[in-house]
């Protein structure tokens, strides 16, 4: 293993494993702070890899983002010679508004509630857990005490979302699950963007215009793997 700029510089391990509450299951999720433009995600049964350069982390680190906030709360070093994971920490500012964020889980949700028929069932029950983390994971922050653990997001989340996150490792998608989810998003405080007869490509554009790169990805995966394997994109 090489450090900078010829290979990866830090290994970083999160989620469930990093904070010791995985259960049968549970990825090995790990951030791997790689070259410039190398961001990217692989996945090999339940590990799970994540390539992002230091640039980048650094950026979105004083941008106040999710993910790097996921790290600086509860990454551990795997290899990190440059303490690079404590420079993170030390750059990390939280922001008083994730309205985006909270727009685009939203947006995305409403688009799984009405077309997630025409999509892998993988994909939409990941995508469907994605959407209520983050508004909860978002909501949270903006209060200044962001969670990440399925307990803490559980205790602050309505009774349909609590059920959906206890049971985030189905990978089949039933009737139950998706009355839950509608309930989940009837719930919130602003309607769907879209009209009920929007279709597909309408969504598409809505991603494209709001720059909901999470919202392209669902659509173009998950069409894409109806009849393949699904790499899938956190």
């Amino acid at each position: 293993m090489s450090v900078g700029d010829e290979g990866v510089s830090a290994i970083l391990l999160f989620g469930s494993r990093a904070r010791e509450d995985n259960s049968r299951g549970s990825d090995t999720d790990l951030l791997l702070i790689s070259p410039p433009d190398t961001t990217k995600h692989k996945s090999i049964g339940h590990l799970s890899m994540f390539f992002y350069p230091w640039e980048k982390l650094q950026a979105d680190a004083r941008d106040g983002d999710l993910f790097v906030c996921h790290i600086v709360r509860e990454a551990k070093p795997v290899f990190d010679p440059l303490s690079q994971l404590d420079q993170l920490r030390s750059q990390f500012r939280l922001r008083t508004s994730y309205a985006r964020e909270i727009t685009h889980a939203r947006d995305l949700g409403w688009f799984l509630d009405r077309h997630g028929g025409a999509l892998t069932s993988d994909v939409v029950v990941r995508r469907m857990v994605w959407c209520i983390r983050t508004i909860l994971i978002a909501r949270l922050a903006e209060r200044g005490r962001p969670a990440f653990a399925p307990l803490e997001l559980a205790m602050a989340a309505p009774a349909s979302a609590a059920e959906l996150l206890a049971g985030r490792h189905q990978r089949r998608l039933d009737v139950a699950m998706r009355q839950r989810f509608r309930q989940y998003m009837m719930q919130e405080d602003v309607g769907p963007a879209l009209p009920s007869e929007a279709t597909i490509d309408d969504y598409r554009s809505l991603f494209l215009r709001t720059g909901n790169k999470v919202g392209m990805q669902t659509i173009e995966r998950g069409l894409q793997n109806l009849g393949g394997d699904e790499d899938y994109y956190h």
